[in-house]
């Protein structure tokens, strides 16, 4: 099968980040939005960690966003119970996040967010209640042509791996999104170039699956049993696939309020753009400014139980039209120091959102 891709038609910025399977979103028009507040995250029925981020768009000419430290953040049910999230900061310093560990939502029970920034605003999530978890039956990767237009007017066919999911319809409707992820191993070259050389490490790199989709559907439209096929995403075959990947594909049971949330952005982003694209005008997410309501945040804070599914591949599964040339993607390079092609060669860890951790379900 062939895919085609729309030339973009405006431009706009979105911007969505992955950290542990949690997105964070930033819509803002100029720079006379530089103090709004951007909350995103989600709080599902898995142990954690349960991230959130809280930013506010710096330049919108050059898309920064400034993390807010300091905030104080709680997360409520309707029994009276309340967590505190941690502020942490990644090992090398560029991500500044809160999170709650060991903590599983309850189906059916109500969460809300509240927020206390050090300027003395206060913020609050909408109540949601936490939907059941729906089962997905399974999820595939097959390899497909993408075909799309260079400005020039010049045809370019790249080969992708598309990623689909596939679930029963349940009794009683509801609402699902889905995103995904990938994780790949990455081997560095064997170091012949020391006098002794050093173990050889390998690394697993995670990345989000894609940045072109928002995959939702309404459960209401569909008789129980009915099953529902989703695609969710594309990654483009390179290097990745010279190992063992893992495409991880994550289905969230979401209230009506994030699906009409979710609906728009991807009203916005499509036939064309991506989701780093800038809507027309501002979308408003769940989160309400206490303190000043004509100001509330942007963004979500998503309350979703949530399921997943895993599938794995490698070069050569995906068919031969789709194989890689025999050229690895580590070699030597006698002519500097050290003496390989690509940096990370020598050390997988350079290579970002690297980790030298096996995922606990990898297999």
């Amino acid at each position: 099968m062939t895919r085609i891709l729309v030339p973009a038609l405006y431009a706009f910025i979105i911007a969505l980040l992955l950290a542990n399977c949690v997105q964070e979103t930033n819509f803002f028009q100029k720079n006379s939005d530089q103090n709004t507040l951007v909350v995103d995250g989600v709080f599902t029925d898995g142990p954690g960690p349960h991230i959130i981020r809280l930013t506010r768009p710096g330049d919108s000419n050059i898309q920064v966003f400034e993390p807010v430290r300091d905030a104080k953040i709680t997360l409520s049910d309707d029994e009276g119970n309340q967590f505190e999230y941690v502020e942490k900061v990644s090992a090398d310093g560029s991500r500044r996040y809160y999170q709650l560990d060991n903590l599983r939502g309850v189906p059916g029970r109500t969460y809300s967010l509240e927020i206390q920034l050090p300027d003395g605003q206060t913020y609050r999530s909408r109540p949601e209640k936490m939907p059941a978890k729906v089962r997905m039956d399974s999820v595939s990767v097959k390899g497909e042509w993408f075909v799309s237009t260079n400005s020039d007017g010049s045809i370019v066919r790249e080969p992708f791996a598309y990623v689909n999911a596939y679930t029963s319809a349940p009794a009683g409707g509801g609402y699902l999104r889905w995103d995904a992820e990938t994780v790949h191993i990455f081997n560095e070259i064997v170091k012949k170039y020391y006098p002794i050389p050093p173990p050889v490490k390998q690394c697993f790199i995670t990345n989000r699956l894609s940045d072109q989709q928002v995959s939702l559907v309404d459960l209401g439209d569909y008789q129980q049993g009915t099953q529902i096929y989703s695609y969710v995403g594309k990654k483009r075959v390179d290097n990745a696939f010279e190992h063992r990947i893992a495409f991880s594909v994550y289905q969230y049971a979401i209230t009506r309020s994030a699906y009409e949330y979710w609906q728009k952005i991807g009203q916005l982003i499509s036939p064309s753009g991506t989701i780093f694209d800038v809507p027309p005008s501002r979308v408003f997410g769940n989160v309400e400014n206490i303190t000043n309501p004509g100001n509330p945040a942007l963004g979500y804070f998503e309350v979703s139980a949530v399921d997943t599914a895993r599938v794995y591949t490698r070069n050569g599964l995906l068919g031969d039209d789709f194989l890689l040339n025999q050229t690895t993607y580590c070699d030597y390079d006698w002519a500097k120091w050290p003496p390989v092609n690509h940096p990370e060669c020598d050390d997988c860890l350079l290579l970002p959102a690297s980790t030298l951790q096996k995922p606990d379900w990898w297999q």
